[in-house]
């Protein structure tokens, strides 16, 4: 079988990593690689990770840079073939390594992906990675889905790609599958239960999701300069040109200096900015709109 190896980066989550790590253990798959990374947790996390310690290839609990940090100081130590991380407030599915590995078994497939079951203290929702290619993923097409702890990637592949990048701290997950996907595209749709992912106060996917958006706008510009993947650059340049529209539409209507006539002279000078798209046309038009009605573009 494949080896597979997992890193799960952690911060003061003592009250879920035991989980996260019995999870992961449970599996009994026999060609395991585990390794924890601890980022100086001040709470009880030490205490359980010890606990386990004889079971993996590595732990260690010192100040990091956050989570990026955490995974790529144990993806160094990481000789498997099969790689994802798994976060410690998160857990797996009974029996998903040994469903995972099977389907690697195809060496055609670069990437398996399977169901995630989105949960908070109150509701859940099953979520499947679905319709992912580099180009659909980075235009968030209709009916792609991706939550990072059900897709599980070739660990050369991995590598070869870029791996993660340490100047993203929200949206990295996004930026490396997009690559990833652009020089490997072969995936593998499982209809298997794979992770559990948890929403609460304060994971990142939920406390910050502002943030997400604006790294989401860096990682275009950063892609649009890089020639290995020249063939988003005209998908690059659109949302490039997009997302400068919308903000010239927002700062130009919620402008507390201009007159309505000003505003609307300011629009009509810079259409040639506006990307060629029957929905941002209509988005200036509704911009218009709240123009002529007095109203700001958050109203």
């Amino acid at each position: 079988m494949h080896r597979i190896s997992i890193v799960t980066p952690s911060f003061n989550q003592g009250h879920f990593i035991e989980e996260t790590i019995n999870s992961v253990l449970d599996q009994q798959y026999p060609n395991l690689e585990y390794i924890v990374i601890d980022g100086g947790s001040t709470d009880n996390s030490v205490e359980v990770i010890k606990r386990y310690s004889k079971y993996l290839k590595l732990w260690v609990s010192e100040k990091d840079g956050g989570q990026v940090d955490a995974i790529n100081k144990g993806l160094k130590h990481c000789t498997g073939e099969v790689f994802n991380w798994l976060n410690s407030d998160d857990y797996l599915e009974p029996g998903a390594l040994h469903t995972i590995a099977s389907a690697f078994a195809d060496k055609s497939t670069d990437l398996v992906v399977g169901k995630v079951n989105n949960f908070s203290n109150y509701e859940s929702e099953i979520i499947s990675n679905n319709n992912l290619t580099a180009e659909k993923l980075m235009r968030w097409a209709p009916g792609t889905q991706f939550v990072q702890p059900g897709v599980w990637m070739r660990r050369n592949h991995f590598v070869t790609c870029g791996g993660i990048d340490d100047e993203f701290h929200y949206a990295f997950d996004w930026d490396l599958l997009i690559r990833y996907l652009y020089l490997f595209p072969n995936v593998t749709y499982l209809p298997d239960l794979l992770v559990h992912f948890r929403l609460h106060e304060n994971s990142k996917t939920v406390s910050v999701i502002d943030k997400f958006v604006e790294e989401e706008k860096r990682i275009i510009e950063k892609i649009s300069r890089l020639s290995v993947f020249s063939k988003l650059y005209d998908l690059c340049t659109y949302k490039i040109q997009r997302t400068r529209w919308i903000d010239h539409l927002e700062v130009t209507i919620n402008s507390q200096e201009m007159s309505t006539g000003k505003k609307l002279s300011r629009i009509v000078r810079n259409l040639k900015m506006q990307p060629k798209d029957l929905a941002v046309t209509r988005m200036t038009l509704g911009a218009i709109r709240k123009i002529l009605a007095g109203n700001s573009l958050t109203s």
